[in-house]
C-alpha cells in the first residue's frame, strides 16, 4: 500500500473557481423564462455563466421541468437524461415525420411544462424536430413542442453535432439547410426569446478576452493569432506543469502513456462498478472502467467535491494510493483524499404524491473521479477552467470551434503555452453558424433580459 505521511494529509483550501455572477444576476433571464415564452434560447461563449444559469433554473423553475442533453456524458454532468432516452428516439438520423411517441412516455409528456436542453450546439436539426413531433402527438396539441416551453442552452460556435457525410446528404433531401438545431423546422413556427450571455467570467484580461472573442467569431483572425503567439509560443511558465490539450485521442493517449511509463512503481488498478441501467460495454464513461494510477501520476478530478476542496478540472499529482482512494497534491493547494464516487443515470417519471416530475435513479457507475492528466482531448476539456494549459494542435484542428474551445480553457495568457505557433488555418469557422450567432448576440428579449455586457 503506497500512502503519504500523515503529516502531509491536510485539507486543501477551497478550490479556486472562476468568478461567476451571483444568482440574482439571473433575475432577468429567469423572469423571461418564467413569463412562459414558448421557446427561449440562451447562447454565450465559454465562461459566460451558462452552467450557473442552469443551476438557478433548476432551483427556481418548479417541479414540472426536465433537463436533457444530447450525449450520455453531458447528461451525467448535467444531472439529467439524454434526449434519446427521454423520448425513446433511436440514436441515428430520424425523419421527424415518422416519429411516434412510445405509449409509456405519453403520460409523462402530458404533464411536462418545461424542457431544458443543454449543449444545444451538438443537437441536430432532425433530433429537435423529432422532439417537437413527439410532444405534439403525445399531448394532442398541434402548437410547437405541444405547448411545452423549451429552453435551449449552449454555444453554436463551440463543438458542432457529429454528422457523417452520407447523413448530411439525407438531411438535405429532407429539406434541411444545415444540421444545426437552429435549422430545425419547428424554429420557423415560433418566435424565439433570445438571451445572449456576453460577459466573460473565466478570464479577467480584457485583451485576452478580446482575442478569444475574435477567434470565436472568425474576425480579425490574423491579428488575434499573432497576439496569442507572441504571448504563448514558448516554454511553459517555470514551476508549473500544464495539462496538454490535443485534438485527437491518439495524441492524448501517447502523452499519457509516456508520462505513466516514466514512473517506475507498479501502481494500482481501480475497477469501476456499474449497477442497474448502466451498460459498461456501450456507455461512454466519465472515467475508464479500468483505471491505472501510480504515485507521481498527473491526474485531473472530473467531479466537484461537496466540500469544495476540488472541482471538476482540478489538477494535481498522486502522492499515495489505497484500495479505494487516492491522495493527490493539488497544484497550488494542499493534499486531498479522493474517494470513489458514483455517477447516477436518471429517468424522469411522474410522481403522483408530489404532483411533479421525479428524477428516478435507474443506474449508477462508481469509480475514482480521476483521469490521467498529462494530456486531455479538447472535447473532454469542454466546460473546464484550467490554470495551466499547453496546447498541441498537431496537424491542426479538425472541427469548427475546436481551437476556440482549447484556447478558452486557459484562465490567463500567463498560464497558456503552445507547442507550435497557432495558425490562421487552425481557426475553423462555419460561416452560417457565425452569422446566426452574431445576429443573435446583437438582440435580446425585453428589458428584463440583460445581455451581461
Amino acid at each position: 500500500m503506497s500512502l503519504p505521511n500523515a503529516s502531509e494529509i491536510r485539507p486543501a483550501a477551497p478550490a479556486t473557481v472562476p468568478i461567476v455572477p451571483a444568482e440574482d444576476a439571473f433575475a432577468g433571464p429567469l423572469a423571461v423564462v418564467g413569463r412562459g415564452a414558448p421557446l427561449v434560447m440562451v447562447l454565450g461563449g465559454a465562461g459566460t455563466g451558462k452552467t450557473t444559469f442552469l443551476h438557478a433554473l433548476r432551483r427556481h423553475g418548479g417541479s414540472k421541468q426536465a433537463f436533457l442533453a444530447p450525449t450520455g456524458v453531458a447528461a451525467l454532468q448535467l444531472g439529467g437524461q439524454t434526449i434519446h432516452s427521454f423520448f425513446g428516439i433511436p440514436p441515428r438520423l430520424v425523419d421527424p415525420d415518422e416519429v411516434k411517441p412510445r405509449p409509456q412516455k405519453r403520460r409523462l409528456m402530458k404533464k411536462l411544462e418545461r424542457l431544458v436542453i443543454d449543449e444545444v450546439s451538438m443537437v441536430r436539426a432532425d433530433l429537435l424536430d423529432a422532439v417537437d413531433r413527439s410532444l405534439r402527438l403525445a399531448r394532442g396539441d398541434p402548437s410547437p413542442f405541444g405547448g411545452v416551453q423549451v429552453v435551449l442552452v449552449g454555444d453554436f460556435l463551440q463543438l458542432p453535432p457529429v454528422v457523417p457525410m452520407a447523413e448530411r446528404e439525407i438531411l438535405g433531401r429532407l429539406g434541411y439547410e444545415g444540421p444545426f438545431a437552429f435549422d430545425a423546422r419547428v424554429l420557423r413556427e415560433t418566435e424565439v426569446a433570445r438571451l445572449p450571455f456576453l460577459q466573460v467570467y473565466r478570464q479577467s484580461d480584457a485583451a485576452f478576452v478580446g482575442h478569444l472573442a475574435d477567434l470565436r467569431a472568425g474576425r480579425q483572425v490574423e491579428r488575434a493569432v499573432a497576439a496569442i503567439n507572441a504571448a504563448s509560443f514558448r516554454a511553459h511558465r517555470e514551476g508549473r506543469i500544464p495539462v496538454v490539450l490535443a485534438p485527437t485521442n491518439a495524441r492524448v493517449d501517447a502523452y499519457n502513456r509516456r508520462g505513466m511509463e516514466t514512473l517506475t512503481e507498479a501502481g494500482r488498478i481501480y475497477e469501476g462498478k456499474s449497477e442497474g441501467e448502466f451498460d459498461l460495454a456501450n456507455d461512454r464513461l466519465p472515467v475508464p472502467e479500468v483505471l491505472v494510477l501510480k504515485v507521481g501520476a498527473r491526474v485531473m478530478a472530473v467531479r466537484n467535491d461537496p466540500e469544495r476542496q476540488w472541482v471538476n478540472g482540478s489538477v494535481g499529482t498522486v502522492i499515495g494510493l489505497a484500495p479505494d482512494r487516492a491522495f493527490v497534491r493539488l497544484d497550488g493547494a494542499g493534499v486531498v483524499e479522493i474517494e470513489r464516487t458514483s455517477w447516477e443515470r436518471i429517468r424522469y417519471d411522474w410522481d403522483e404524491a408530489t404532483g411533479g416530475l421525479a428524477a428516478k435513479v435507474v443506474g449508477t457507475y462508481t469509480q475514482l473521479p480521476l483521469v490521467p492528466a498529462w494530456a486531455v482531448t479538447v472535447h473532454k476539456a469542454q466546460g473546464l477552467t484550467l490554470e495551466d494549459v499547453r496546447i498541441d494542435f498537431d496537424s491542426g484542428a479538425f472541427a469548427a470551434g475546436q481551437a476556440y474551445v482549447a484556447l478558452s480553457r486557459a484562465r490567463s495568457l500567463e498560464g497558456l503555452s503552445l507547442v507550435r505557433p497557432l495558425r490562421a488555418g487552425d481557426i475553423r469557422i462555419d460561416r452560417r453558424v457565425a452569422a446566426f450567432t452574431m445576429a443573435f448576440e446583437e438582440s435580446s428579449t425585453g428589458l428584463e433580459a440583460p445581455r451581461f455586457t
